[in-house]
């Protein structure tokens, strides 16, 4: 009888704690579910922004590698992201737009190879029908009979089958627009509480890489936060590369 009155007194602790634990661990669940959301958008950008990359560096590649085109190109393959419900004329204009303004504004454009000292070691000067002057570019024709000795650039060795790869790197500022994972990830990225001092309690030995620096400069600018992605795409040239 003793036990039988024990047991029903307790009946209802394990309701008690569930409930307690249930509050306690409220807040961790959804700010999981919360940076779930936002790493989901994150990839959602990361894969467009690929996919545009690629068609930037292709229209680069048939454009003499001109960065203007490779821009327009990359604006266009980002449109996706500007789009909605609506694909009316009036909607893809403005969605072009849109990414227009973004590209400019939240990235930046680096054309990795050919570089400079590589259009200096192949570089020919060509005079085309109803040219005042002769044009110097890297020539693009008949690649596979042209000599493949390589030259010492830079340190290291490359041919003119080599320079006549387009390959582009494209930084991306993505805005974090989830409540709670914004916070939590651009606390992270910006470092805004950590200490410069190596003697301070909250000192942190991690630096932003530069473009993360302009994403936060970026965030700064309009109360936002932001995360740095990168994209890279490689082709060859269709045209002769010119600077």
């Amino acid at each position: 009888m003793l036990r039988t009155n024990a047991f029903k007194r307790q009946r209802g602790q394990a309701m008690i704690e569930f409930s307690v634990s249930v509050m306690l661990m409220a807040p961790f669940v959804i700010a999981i579910i919360m940076l779930l959301v936002q790493w989901a958008l994150v990839y959602k950008e990361k894969v467009t922004l690929n996919g545009a990359t690629f068609e930037a560096a292709r229209f680069g590649a048939l454009n003499h590698g001109a960065i203007s085109d490779i821009r327009s190109a990359l604006a266009q393959g980002m449109m996706p992201l500007f789009m909605g419900d609506d694909d009316s004329k009036t909607q893809v204009v403005r969605a072009l737009a849109r990414a227009n303004v973004r590209v400019r504004t939240h990235a930046t454009i680096e054309i990795i190879n050919p570089t400079r000292a590589v259009f200096n070691a192949f570089k020919t000067s060509v005079r085309y029908y109803r040219q005042a002057r002769p044009i110097r570019e890297i020539p693009n024709d008949n690649l596979m009979y042209r000599s493949s000795a390589t030259r010492n650039i830079g340190g290291g060795q490359m041919n003119i089958q080599d320079a006549n790869l387009l390959k582009i790197k494209v930084n991306w500022c993505k805005r974090l627009e989830v409540p709670i994972a914004n916070w939590i990830i651009g606390e992270v990225v910006t470092l805004t509480n950590v200490s410069v001092n190596p003697t301070d309690i909250d000192y942190v030995a991690y630096t932003p890489v530069n473009q993360q620096l302009r994403c936060n400069a970026l965030g700064a600018a309009t109360g936002d936060y932001y995360v740095a992605i990168e994209s890279y795409a490689i082709v060859r040239m269709q045209t002769p590369f010119r600077i």
